[in-house]
């Protein structure tokens, strides 16, 4: 009996245990009101405008985010052409040592609590940062799905260790 007993929880356990996986996957809905184009009701996205004290970290910083919200985003695609004129416009090829540290630094500083939850307002608003009337960038990275590639998991939303960027000259 007690077998059978074990047997019918391992079986309930194994019959649920999918429905909770396929429910952790959505959003939450409160998010959802927030993940909109519109830097008045998505904070992520008004963060991402404010512009930092050095002309080299907001460089570094639209290139974190160009490259996440090309990469991360689900159907978004960065515009290698555009991308490449816009590093040479910011003068991202002349940073070298003392200036490239303080200016990574800065940039990376503002990433220091990015998280799914980042990632998903970022995507929703990927059309106002670098769409075609973008205000980082215009045109930089196409919009997609406005939804992250990875599905959402609530017992692990720590915050992202994102890869660090290689110095232009070294």
């Amino acid at each position: 009996m007690g077998g059978i007993v074990k047997s019918l929880i391992l079986l309930v356990i194994m019959t649920v245990s999918p429905a909770v996986g396929a429910g952790a996957e959505d959003l939450p809905a409160y998010w959802r009101k927030t993940m909109t184009n519109d830097p008045s009701t998505n904070f992520y996205l008004a963060q991402t405008l404010k512009p930092l004290s050095n002309k080299d970290a907001e460089t570094i910083r639209v290139l974190r985010l160009s490259l996440i919200a090309g990469n991360l985003c689900l159907g978004a695609s960065i515009n290698t052409r555009t991308g490449e004129a816009f590093l040479q416009q910011a003068g991202y090829d002349r940073l070298r040592g003392k200036a490239w540290d303080e200016a990574a630094f800065l940039a990376n500083d503002w990433f220091k609590h990015f998280n799914y939850r980042s990632l998903a307002h970022l995507c929703a608003g990927i059309d106002y940062i670098f769409g075609p009337e973008g205000k980082l960038a215009p045109n930089l990275v196409k919009p997609g799905k406005g939804e992250p590639k990875g599905s959402y998991d609530p017992l692990d939303s720590y915050y992202m260790r994102l890869p660090p960027l290689r110095k232009p000259n070294g």
